[in-house]
């Protein structure tokens, strides 16, 4: 974790608390924002352990203690014993607190701080959650994440990476690529960033217009990890016919390999129109996604369908004949006419495409090889920061 609690007191909202007590917990770190004003009321059924994200920094004002200043310190002692990161409370009700709570607190090394009167509940956790939103994006910048594309980030810098992000990592991890082209990326990441007990399972980081969330899990079935994906989404009001791509689960230490497939799922949902749930299920995308850096996969595609580009309907049928399967039926229906015409029409292809020979299936496994590449390479340049980011240079 990178962000800590003496980080916190650097921030503006930091130079308007004081340390009271804990300073040996001051490396604590903080992943989140947590307003507690009636959560440790023992009158109040709340589940604090069930509720409270682990890791949060506390705001209070000790108001459900204003008429028994012992509840101050059983409070405490439960913010420490669910992993809180520290408590700051407002000088409202209190100006000082109990000596048994600040000796609790240098025990522990669980800081205690107090917050000038003039210091709003809203400034600071807009304030140390931008912080927390900044520290994840130094670490997972566009240019690491790009790393992690392309499968050249060493282990060292991984390792790194998994240390330093806000989302404490789970055994297990997925990751869902959420394109963008018709996103409000900033607003959906400032949504992520304030959701209330999220934050131990999920974290969303920006790649250009478009999004990643990593998702993390005790548990290794895809199940699991999809049903936080909804909760996520559902959260963020985000249709479910949107289309995007998740990574098959892989240990937490496999994060460069789960980016990858994310990126790859969501570029086969794109060149397919239609959603993978996973990874594992797009076919011989797997193999043509990364063999789109070798110039000559684009090649075979364009030897195959640039013969076809002058006529519409040949194209048309083409696209058709793959799209149904190779039924020849499916395909006349597709295209509105009769089964000998896309007979025929499928004739002039063999012409026009050097094919004479091919068989039925052959055909179809030519075509659908070649249609595949030319969709994936479009959707693939559509979808990649890198070479939208060198189009804009070159302009």
């Amino acid at each position: 974790m990178a962000l800590t609690v003496k980080d916190i007191l650097e921030l503006p909202c930091g130079q308007k608390m004081t340390l009271l007590a804990g300073e040996r917990g001051l490396a604590r770190p903080v992943v989140t924002v947590e307003i507690a004003d009636y959560e440790f009321d023992p009158d109040v059924e709340y589940d604090t352990s069930a509720e409270m994200e682990p890791n949060g920094f506390i705001i209070t004002s000790f108001l459900f203690a204003k008429d028994d200043s012992a509840l101050i310190l059983e409070s405490v002692k439960q913010m420490y014993e669910i992993g809180m990161a520290c408590v700051a409370f407002k000088k409202i009700i209190y100006e000082d607190l109990p000596p048994e709570v600040m000796a609790f607190a240098d025990e522990k090394g669980f800081p205690v701080l107090s917050m000038e009167k003039d210091l709003w509940f809203e400034k600071i956790t807009f304030e140390i959650m931008y912080a927390v939103q900044f520290d994840d994006k130094v670490y997972l910048s566009e240019e690491k994440i790009e790393s992690m594309l392309s499968g050249s980030m060493s282990r060292s810098e991984l390792g790194i990476i998994l240390k330093g992000i806000s989302l404490k990592l789970q055994p297990f991890v997925t990751v869902v690529y959420i394109p963008g082209s018709n996103l409000d990326a900033d607003r959906l990441l400032r949504s992520f960033y304030l959701l209330k007990g999220f934050h131990s399972k999920g974290l969303m980081i920006r790649y250009g217009n478009s999004l990643f969330l990593i998702i993390t899990s005790q548990r290794s079935d895809f199940k699991s990890h999809d049903l936080i994906r909804q909760e996520a989404m559902e959260l963020l009001g985000m249709g479910p016919d949107l289309l995007m791509g998740m990574s098959d689960v892989h240990p937490y230490n496999e994060l460069d390999q789960a980016f990858r497939e994310s990126w790859q799922c969501g570029i086969a949902s794109a060149a397919e129109r239609k959603p993978f749930d996973r990874f594992g299920q797009i076919g011989m995308y797997r193999v043509l996604l990364p063999a789109l850096e070798n110039s000559e996969t684009v090649a075979f595609a364009k030897a195959l369908l640039d013969p076809l580009e002058e006529s519409a309907d040949l194209r048309e049928t083409a696209h058709a004949y793959v799209d149904a399967g190779g039924d020849i039926a499916k395909a006349a229906a597709a295209v509105h006419v009769h089964q000998n015409t896309v007979r025929y029409r499928l004739g002039r292809i063999r012409e026009r495409t050097g094919l004479v020979g091919q068989t039925d299936s052959e055909l179809f496994m030519q075509l659908k090889t070649a249609i595949a590449i030319e969709r994936a390479n479009a959707a693939s340049y559509k979808n990649d920061h890198r070479k939208i980011r060198k189009e804009k240079d070159l302009h």
